[in-house]
């Protein structure tokens, strides 16, 4: 398909690219006066399929006396590399075999300090870096893919750690990938097609588009720069439309871009190239997958414009507009400057208090979850003679999949130690919290260098927050109000304490000791709170601090009424209340006189009938205490022998008392359940005896 024009065989690479860009992430960027601070940043999330690697690994500055640079494979799931040449975090454990790089390139005599994850984070020059994957009408296969002709040697991930080792400013960082995936090609992940970078320096942030080229052996690329007082939002799709390459401040490209758009029916040549129109395929896996989160980074980062919520092709749709003719601009500048925290909620969204919030609606399910896993199973053997249809769910910003996300931050002015932060999180980003890491301190802290997606790891902090992320399910909308809390609390001390940092010109090792301290923190915290959520609404009930050492809930929280009706509890089986019981009742007139002709025929004996008896008292008399019901009943008609006369009576007297009960109790009136229920309502909440009441009326 590097060839293909046919809309029918394009449409069918877009629906085999979405299945297989597994990637589908986030990123902004914001230039220098866009920021309240004067900072460059750009994020990126991470939303993988559940198995990507989460660790962060520091690669040590260099000096290279050996003339090649291996080129390692395009591996995102754990682990992603194994052995000695990445830094500590890779290190080869009982069972995994190291990785095999795929081919080499010239190496330089120097190279950078920096971290990285599945891409760069940040250099020790301040260079960042954060991706999005896109759909594209070209695509190759790697080198030595079995059963390809692949030909191309450099995926993405790659390019930002080339570029993070060998340059400092962002506009060179995007020159030299465009240099290095034309000389040896270029691969999408998992042999798909686009990518997207935002790169970032301490004064300029650039967006940087590539795809393979027809041959499979090249590469096409542009890079548009981002206003120094802008913000730009990119989601799984191109965003660059029309390019000028004759005007370098803004616009980098390959020299082969306008000829091959030309070549395969692109582009007429005429006026200026559209580029997400000529090589990009739209939106891939559903409509509105990009486009959703484009309209939410810019209605949050610019409220005041007011932009579409609905169109027919985030790609094709042409209509005028004051940033030209698509239906969402490039970038905008915002109402207010920005600081990382905005960034922060960007990436937490699920589009709340807006008509596509998840958190609400029936397939929130009763508290409120915003997630929305996988609508089927992929295995088809599951769907035989049950398919639930086409349909899709809104692809929200943050996502549960996620295995890591980041905001790197850099700052002119600053000593190069001093001047880059890495604010990483793990898994979801809306239950994470964004730890504060900075290049001069060299290894990460130890919580963010384990942590496999397989086994529950303790001292990972990726797993400290996955394992919460999950509990939150049993009540999302109650918990997250806890987890928010937990999040802006440590978030203002990271913040704290990176400005104390700058404020007394720390050096690398009180750097690492202060933030290796905070991340510990933050993992302990972040496990204790799972344990005390798990208290707190054991039992889908809330134990209010201060906590009792029982988990018997203080409050029953329920179900919404909302979510009760939707989920058919009014249509039900119908509750009943409890049987009412008068309280020193008045027997029917039948019974009382024979009660009275049996206390006055009782009267007649003697008064030991009703005395306490005495020690050694004869059997007849000691079996008096034990005289049932059935036994006086169920007696064979004899005749009444003096001694046992007393029994007798006894048990007679027995008889007419269940017999008025037996009266009274078909002769009450029905219950009213409701009045009942208002009644056990109503009644004072205090000790066990009045929970159970109240609980009793569900």
């Amino acid at each position: 398909l590097r060839k293909a024009r046919s809309p029918t065989a394009m449409r069918l690479w877009l629906t085999l690219a979405g299945a297989a860009c597994v990637s589908a992430c986030t990123t902004y960027a914001a230039g220098r006066l866009a920021t309240a601070d004067g900072t460059v940043w750009v994020t990126h999330s991470d939303d993988g399929a559940g198995a990507s690697d989460p660790r962060v690994s520091w690669i040590k500055a260099a000096e290279h006396v050996h003339p090649t640079r291996p080129i390692w494979p395009d591996i995102e799931d754990y682990p992603r590399f194994v052995g000695t040449a990445r830094g500590q975090t890779y290190h080869k454990m009982e069972g995994q075999v190291e990785t095999e790089p795929v081919g080499f390139i010239p190496q330089v005599k120097h190279t950078h300090g920096y971290y990285e994850s599945n891409y760069a984070l940040q250099n020790d020059c301040g260079l960042s870096f954060g991706e999005s994957t896109a759909s594209a009408v070209f695509r190759a296969d790697m080198i030595g893919t079995k059963g390809t002709d692949g030909a191309a040697l450099l995926c993405v991930n790659e390019l930002t750690k080339l570029a993070a080792e060998r340059t400092c400013s962002a506009r060179k960082a995007v020159e030299l990938m465009g240099s290095l995936a034309e000389t040896y090609g270029f691969y999408g992940p998992d042999g798909g097609a686009g990518e997207v970078l935002t790169v970032g320096d301490t004064e300029e942030a650039w967006v940087f588009h590539i795809l393979s080229d027809p041959s499979g052996k090249s590469a096409l690329w542009v890079a548009q720069r981002v206003p120094d007082g802008h913000v730009a939002v990119i989601a799984n799709m191109f965003t660059i439309r029309e390019i000028d390459l004759g005007d370098s401040a803004n616009f980098l490209g390959s020299s082969n871009l306008l000829d091959t758009a030309r070549t395969y029916g692109l582009w007429d040549g005429k006026g200026a190239l559209d580029f997400t129109r000529a090589f990009s395929l739209g939106e891939y896996a559903s409509k509105y997958y990009s486009g959703r989160r484009m309209w939410d980074g810019y209605r949050r980062f610019k409220p005041s414009l007011v932009l579409p919520t609905t169109y027919d092709s985030l790609k094709d749709d042409m209509a005028d507009n004051a940033w030209g003719k698509s239906v969402y601009p490039f970038s905008v500048m915002p109402d207010a400057l920005l600081s990382v925290g905005d960034a922060f909620a960007a990436h937490r969204s699920h589009y709340e208090g807006t008509a596509f919030d998840t958190t609400q609606g029936v397939a929130a399910g009763p508290f409120g979850s915003p997630d929305r896993y996988a609508a089927f199973s992929l295995n088809p053997a599951k769907h035989v003679g049950d398919d639930p249809g086409y349909g899709a769910w809104e692809r929200t910003v943050a996502i549960y999949r996620a295995s890591c996300v980041w905001v790197s931050a850099a700052k002119a002015g600053l000593p190069s130690a001093l001047a880059g932060t890495v604010w990483y999180g793990v898994a979801d980003p809306s239950k994470t919290v964004f730890v504060p890491m900075m290049v001069a301190m060299g290894e990460p802290p130890a919580p963010y260098t384990v942590g496999t997606p397989g086994k529950l790891d303790r001292h990972s902090a990726y797993w400290a927050v996955r394992y919460l992320q999950n509990l939150a399910q049993l009540r999302y909308k109650d918990m997250i109000v806890d987890i928010n809390r937990h999040a802006a609390h440590w978030e203002r001390h990271g913040a704290e304490a990176v400005a104390a940092l700058r404020r007394d010109h720390a050096d690398g090792p009180t750097i690492k000791k202060v933030l290796d301290a905070l991340a510990e923190q933050v993992l302990a915290a972040t496990w204790q709170l799972s344990d005390e959520l798990m208290v707190k609404y054991a039992d889908g009930g809330l134990t209010a601090p201060p906590l009792p050492d029982s988990t018997i809930p203080s409050h029953d929280l329920g179900y919404s009424a909302a979510w009760l009706r939707a989920a058919g509890f009014t249509k039900g089986p119908q509750r009943m209340g409890l049987p009412a019981v008068e309280q020193n009742p008045s027997p029917p007139a039948e019974v009382a006189a024979a009660a009275a002709a049996t206390a006055a025929d009782a009267a007649a004996f003697p008064s030991r009938l009703f005395a306490k008896k005495p020690i050694g008292a004869d059997s007849a008399d000691a079996a008096f205490d034990d005289v049932s019901i059935s036994a006086a009943t169920s007696a064979p008609s004899q005749p009444i022998a003096s001694g046992h006369l007393p029994l007798a009576l006894a048990g007679l007297v027995t008889l007419v008392a269940a017999a008025v009960l037996l009266v009274v109790r078909r002769t009450a009136p029905a219950p009213d359940a409701s009045a009942w229920e208002s009644a056990a309502l109503a009644a004072p909440a205090t000790g066990v005896g009045a929970e159970e009441r109240s609980y009793a009326t569900l």
